[in-house]
């Protein structure tokens, strides 16, 4: 059974899961990964989320408003053994909510160009590729996603 838990900056499993997800994309984009670090601390989002499949943390995200009405999704990971059992889309859309709730009304979001799946996944979400719109790693790097809620 999957539970979504809103967690605090200090969630040693948000922790754990975002040091997986930095370690995964050193292994995809190298050094670059690190240019992201001070982008990406915990305190800096206005939500962090964790799902839990009977007990154990199978995957992560947060937000972080970017303006009145924008927020940008980030730190989506899942863990290797619960990819493709609806982890993901149950975590981006409880992140779409809450951002709802706190008055946002666009979603905007990049991942690696590499990384096929998470593209795959945005657009089934009803996401739609737009121009680089500015992350530390540069445009070379990234696919950039937004989605009106």
């Amino acid at each position: 059974m999957m539970e979504l838990r809103f967690v605090t900056p200090e969630n040693p499993d948000f922790h754990a899961l975002t040091a997986a997800l930095d370690a995964y994309y050193f292994t995809l984009v190298g050094d670059v990964e690190k240019r992201y670090a001070k982008y990406n601390l915990p305190h800096l989002f206005d939500c962090r989320v964790v799902a839990y499949i009977d007990g154990v943390p199978a995957g992560c995200g947060a937000w972080k408003r970017m303006d009145e009405q924008t927020f940008e999704v980030k730190r989506i990971y899942i863990d290797p053994a619960y990819r493709r059992k609806g982890v993901a889309s149950a975590i981006i859309t409880a992140l779409e909510q809450d951002a709802a709730a706190h008055g946002c009304t666009r979603a905007i979001l990049e991942t690696a160009r590499t990384t096929a799946d998470s593209a795959a996944l945005y657009d089934k979400l009803g996401y739609q590729v737009i121009d680089y719109y500015g992350s530390p790693a540069g445009a070379e790097n990234c696919l950039c996603f937004e989605k009106t809620l």
